[in-house]
């Protein structure tokens, strides 16, 4: 791994001397972000119930569902066919299961992969816990008894409910060589398929991503790899925490009561305050005092050694980070187990979907995520914290926040602590916003790549 041919710059004089109520100002922003973090996970927890009242298809358990019965497809393709697998991953798509209409989309692929139609029994249990999946039922048997010509409108809001598992039902009752079967084999290999690379090509930038870890280790130990945050004063310090927490609660609380005071407010319209939050954030410092070149220099806004040669940096940052993010997925593992919360994300929906809605999600994913968050995450807040205490502290700190206003839950904040925490390195390394753009951008990119694959 390289590191800088040359120094940065020494940083001008202070930017200023005093300012006033700095300290105050410190202590108050303090409090407004650990306000935005509490309501963040308050509307996380309304949006979940919503959610489950609501009853929409659970897309990670209908990821997993397209994996097995792919799986099962490639192995009867290849002339064989092992029960302990089909039960093994049964069990591994189980821990997705969260709802009574989960258990019953578990019912219709145990089914499948069992090559049989669930009983009567079980359906007729299912059926009489509420009016819901008492319709649900009825039209999975309209199914098998019309073999899958079922009322339209019964069916449609199956699928509206259940989404590709409620294809699968389907499929389940028509011929073997029906195409609507040929449909959804095809969508279950093609996801295998997908994951099954991803997983190999996974390890490989894993094992990768070790080793320039080793290297950066190895060099920063040497003293030939500089990390290194510069020294700032509290009043400083002060002034670009306040301004990320301006940012942040203009960011949450303005599109919030834009939705609680207007009815049938257009998709883009909450993204307008955001706009508006992101460059009062950026510029309060300058508002308050501070000269242009520091400004400029305690944000990390310059160009560093290169543009080309950030981005690089910013490549092999990422790679290095992947250990780490094994790390996270693990942990997150372990908080699913004893809590019970999966991770989720509402991008996944838009993928799961139709239109442009996906490349709208693209671009805020791999545009606008890298750039407003780097510049408010690691412009702001990182260097803002880590003037009143160690920059250690002062990352981990930066890191949890980053990761808790993230929608993904508490089972998803060990991985994006991780990434947080790598891209704060890549500032200390680099000093330009220009690397850690260019791995959250890597990282959001890759991500976005794998939902267009597997939908």
């Amino acid at each position: 791994m390289e590191s800088p041919s040359a120094l940065p710059p020494p940083l001008p004089p202070p930017a200023f001397s005093s300012c006033r109520l700095s300290k105050t100002g410190f202590g108050l922003a303090v409090l407004v972000i650990a306000a935005c973090a509490v309501f963040v996970v308050g509307r996380q927890t309304e949006h979940r119930v919503e959610r489950e009242e609501r009853v929409g298809p659970n897309r990670m358990l209908e990821l997993m569902a397209r994996y097995a019965v792919g799986v099962k497809g490639m192995l009867l393709s290849a002339g064989q066919s092992n029960a302990d697998v089909t039960k093994a991953m049964q069990e591994d798509i189980g821990q997705f299961a969260r709802t009574d209409e989960d258990g019953l989309r578990l019912l219709i692929l145990k089914g499948w992969l069992a090559d049989t139609w669930p009983t009567a029994a079980d359906l007729n249990g299912f059926a009489a816990k509420d009016e819901s999946l008492r319709a649900d039922v009825a039209e999975l048997e309209a199914l098998k008894a019309t073999q899958g010509k079922g009322d339209d409108e019964a069916w449609k809001a199956l699928k509206q409910r259940h989404g590709w598992i409620a294809d699968l039902a389907r499929a389940q009752v028509l011929a073997d060589d029906a195409d609507e079967r040929k449909v959804v084999m095809q969508q279950a290999m093609g996801t295998a398929m997908v994951l099954m690379g991803a997983s190999f090509l996974g390890m490989i930038a894993v094992v990768a991503g070790l080793v320039v870890m080793i290297m950066a280790i190895t060099r920063w130990r040497a003293g030939k790899l500089h990390l290194t945050l510069a020294l700032r004063s509290r009043v400083e310090g002060g002034v670009l925490t306040e301004g990320f927490a301006i940012y942040l609660a203009l960011f949450l609380f303005l599109p919030w009561l834009l939705r609680t005071w207007l009815d049938h407010l257009p998709h883009w319209a909450p993204y307008v305050p955001a706009i508006g939050a992101l460059i009062l954030g950026a510029v309060w410092p300058l508002l308050r005092g501070m000269k242009r070149p520091q400004w400029k220099a305690a944000l990390g806004f310059h160009r560093g050694q290169g543009v080309l040669q950030e981005m690089k940096a910013g490549l092999l940052g990422w790679v290095a980070a992947l250990p780490l993010l094994v790390a996270g997925m693990i942990a997150a593992s372990w908080i699913m187990k004893f809590t019970g919360d999966v991770p989720s994300h509402p991008i996944v929906d838009v993928f799961a979907g139709d239109g442009w809605a996906k490349f709208g999600a693209i671009i805020l994913a791999v545009v606008w995520a890298p750039v407003s968050e780097e510049v408010m995450f690691r412009g702001l807040l990182f260097p803002g914290l880590s003037a009143w205490m160690r920059w250690l502290a002062g990352l981990l700190l930066s890191a949890f926040v980053f990761a808790v206003i993230h929608p993904q839950g508490w089972a998803g904040v060990p991985a994006i602590m991780a990434l947080a925490g790598t891209f704060s390195l890549l500032r200390m390394w680099r000093h330009s916003l220009i690397a850690p753009m260019t791995a959250h951008a890597l990282n959001n990119g890759i991500m976005c790549l794998m939902m267009l694959l597997l939908w």
